[in-house]
């Protein structure tokens, strides 16, 4: 951002969120996007879930006891990316409330 559109920037966040100082509409803004991506990371925990039958713990257990094809490696993987995703936005989220 040069330092010419900063003045733009604050008149715009002015008429969005008005009474609220800069640090204020970053915290909403920052909090917004932390909730929506709790909710794709929630989505994608809950397909896996839906399309194994098994919570993460049990389906991570069955990956490493034993030889798993090539869609299971690459669901667990994505599926543990989901699960780390949930934890890292909760706590995203908890920081950010603590501040407004």
């Amino acid at each position: 951002m040069t330092l010419s559109a900063a003045p733009t920037i604050q008149n715009i966040a002015q008429r969005l969120f008005p009474n609220q100082t800069l640090e204020q509409v970053w915290v909403e803004l920052l909090l917004e996007r932390a909730q929506k991506n709790l909710i794709k990371y929630r989505t994608m925990a809950r397909q896996f879930q839906a399309r194994y039958n098994q919570d993460f713990e049990t389906f991570r257990r069955h990956i490493l006891n034993s030889e798993p094809s090539f869609e299971e490696e690459r669901d667990y993987f994505d599926w543990e990316l989901a699960v780390t995703g949930v934890n890292d936005m909760e706590q995203e989220i908890r920081r950010l409330k603590a501040l407004s």
